[in-house]
């Protein structure tokens, strides 16, 4: 698999999404040789029928106000995003309507045919259940996107989370194309988390990515008194590296999602760009 397609989730309200995810997608397709297409999120906050409501506080007219900046955050993103991405780079740009506040349902349909979609994190209060979303109903890996500067933005050494699951073996599958431009990668797994008398020795992920002439490493760390999350995320930054793959455990019964702790903890906190295969 080779990345040539990259869409780039994006919310206009309460707050836009910071132009520093922009850049830095805009140097993930450079490096990728990718097309880069931006999917606004536009949120569009019905307007409420209590009169009392509107007689005492014009709430209808603050809605008025809110919606009018979202329409103009989604335009300025448009336009920052055309600004800082040329040529052939550039791919399409595609508005969803979101009435209320931001949902996955549309996205994940047009995240489908695309190799990547990443979905920055700064904060916006729906961001964990779009990424949910997003994992469980593209098909597609998602990268998560902490805030990182341009000196932090760094995929040259690479950590795949390895428990020798199913689950694990998409997600070393979807960081072979990571993994051939790394100058280093590690296969982690966590001791003593679950029992993995069953699972597919780590070993024999290192062989296999060394059969596709990527010279990865074999890392077991501990728990450590913390979550395996909260083990991977720590070990990445002790070791410098700066993306981690892993696999999503859970599935989708009546449009709720059940992850398991460890995908859920690094939803909630991730500490570097983060990318997640199911």
């Amino acid at each position: 698999m080779t990345i040539r397609d990259i869409l780039l989730q994006t919310n206009t309200h309460p707050e836009p999404t910071p132009q520093w995810a922009i850049d830095r997608v805009a140097e993930l397709g450079a490096r990728f040789g990718a097309k880069v297409s931006l999917a606004v999120c536009q949120v569009h906050i019905p307007q409420m029928s209590n009169w009392l409501a509107n007689k005492l506080l014009n709430i209808d007219g603050m809605i008025a106000g809110e919606n009018k900046k979202s329409i103009a955050n989604g335009l300025a993103l448009g336009e920052s995003f055309v600004a800082k991405l040329a040529g052939e780079q550039l791919g399409e740009t595609v508005t969803i309507n979101c009435p209320g506040m931001v949902t996955h349902w549309e996205l994940a349909v047009r995240a489908r045919a695309h190799d990547l979609t990443v979905v920055p994190v700064y904060g916006h209060a729906e961001t964990i259940s779009l990424a949910e979303g997003l994992v469980f109903e593209s098909g597609r890996p998602v990268l998560l996107l902490p805030e990182v500067t341009s000196s932090e933005w760094n995929f040259d050494r690479i950590a795949i989370a390895w428990d020798g699951s199913s689950v694990s073996a998409r997600a070393l599958s979807d960081a072979m194309p990571w993994a051939r431009q790394a100058s280093s990668v590690a296969i982690v797994q966590v001791a003593g988390e679950k029992d993995l008398s069953r699972a597919a020795p780590l070993a024999e992920a290192v062989r296999n990515l060394r059969l596709h002439g990527i010279d990865a490493k074999a890392v077991e760390i501990g728990l450590d008194g913390c979550d395996a999350a909260a083990a991977l995320q720590g070990y990445c930054q002790r070791d410098e590296r700066g993306l981690l793959v892993m696999g999503a455990f859970g599935q989708s019964r009546a449009r709720q999602f059940v992850l398991g702790g460890v995908t859920r903890s690094v939803l909630d906190d991730p500490k570097l760009p983060i990318l997640i295969s199911h």
